[in-house]
């Protein structure tokens, strides 16, 4: 698999170095990127540093300038809580929608892979393998999303998300059993057909997110 790929974990760890400098600072806005200078500063070779910056760029966090030189899109706090702000008004209305809409055998499925996952928690409250924990959070919530029956907002939640994963549960790792637990409150709500406890399930989960990234980046 991909995320047994030595140098695939070292990208995705030079990834989170990089987020880190973006976003205490240290690579400000309008930054031409070096190379040479990062790789150095990293103690990296440029292959995971190149890895590191393409998924950066996809991410929208480097932008282009001309065809040759990548540049920092400065992204600042306000703005990423901007985005949570949003999730947090479309999302639990997306499971409120999702109200019924969910095959039982499908929301049963979903419970079982988030209690093996929460089963996998250490006393520490951490995953050995964040990615267990990482799909299964994209599972529910791609599947509330589908239910709702509006594939422009299904579209724009994934889009939303995709822009929040940079503070996933590798980089937060105390959040796995917090984290499944919320989910599992969501999908009790759903297989009771309670659209009211579902949405309030959902706030509290990202309300929850909301703030453990406020104390992730005051520790930083």
């Amino acid at each position: 698999m991909v995320e047994d790929n030595p140098s695939r974990r070292l990208a995705h760890s030079v990834h989170r170095r990089l987020e880190d400098m973006i976003f205490t600072g240290k690579l400000h806005g309008g930054e031409v990127i070096t190379e040479r200078r990062l790789a150095e500063a990293l103690e990296v070779s440029r292959t995971p540093l190149r890895d590191a910056l393409l998924m950066l760029e996809s991410e929208g966090l480097l932008k282009r300038r001309g065809t040759r030189y990548l540049e920092v899109r400065q992204m600042t706090v306000p703005e990423y809580m901007q985005i949570l702000n949003i999730r947090r008004l479309l999302e639990p209305e997306a499971v409120r929608l999702s109200v019924g809409r969910i095959d039982r055998a499908l929301l049963a499925d979903v419970r079982s892979e988030l209690e093996a996952v929460l089963s996998q928690v250490a006393p520490d409250g951490k995953l050995a393998d964040p990615e267990v924990g990482l799909r299964a959070d994209t599972r529910l919530h791609d599947v509330v999303a589908d239910a709702a029956g509006n594939p422009l907002m299904a579209s724009m939640i994934r889009d939303l998300r995709r822009r929040t994963r940079i503070f996933d549960l590798g980089r937060m790792p105390d959040r796995a059993a917090a984290a499944c637990q919320e989910h599992l409150d969501i999908i009790a709500a759903l297989e009771t057909d309670d659209g009211a406890a579902a949405a309030a399930a959902m706030v509290n989960h990202i309300d929850a997110v909301k703030a453990s990234i406020i104390r992730h980046l005051s520790s930083i």
